[in-house]
């Protein structure tokens, strides 16, 4: 008898192992074969809308970013045109970061609409930014 209690032994430990190894196969395929899911990193599926709301988005934070950049450039640097210029400009920062996250909001909230004229506002102001940020003193 004791020579068979070590081949029981194995033999349940690998059926432990076994429905182990399955349910963990189970876990990881069955996601992938329904089209994944962001725990995976592969994102679900959008609508044209949502991609063109992200895009416009990342733009945006990429275009404040810049002003912001050639503003502090230009701050540090002791070129900008007078004291009211910096301080008009930081209103403007200050208002693009404010539409951003009012952007971001109503993509959140599926509102296209919001989202493009939101961008369209951030890319002039940011615009503007950096224009003033470059013109020098006299």
């Amino acid at each position: 008898m004791r020579v068979n209690q070590p081949k029981n032994r194995l033999g349940k430990s690998m059926r432990v192992f076994s429905s182990y190894l399955t349910g963990l196969l189970c876990l990881i395929i069955l996601p992938w074969t329904l089209g994944g899911t962001p725990v995976y990193g592969v994102p679900p599926a959008g609508t044209q809308e949502q991609v063109e709301s992200r895009d416009l988005i990342y733009q945006s934070a990429q275009a404040t970013e810049q002003a912001w950049e050639e503003f502090h450039a230009a701050a540090i640097g002791g070129t900008l045109a007078s004291p009211a210029v910096q301080s008009s400009i930081e209103r403007q920062l200050h208002e693009a970061r404010a539409l951003l996250m009012e952007a971001r909001k109503a993509e959140r909230a599926n509102h296209f609409d919001s989202v493009k004229s939101l961008t369209e506002k951030i890319i002039q102001i940011t615009q503007n930014i950096v224009q003033a940020s470059r013109e020098k003193k006299q």
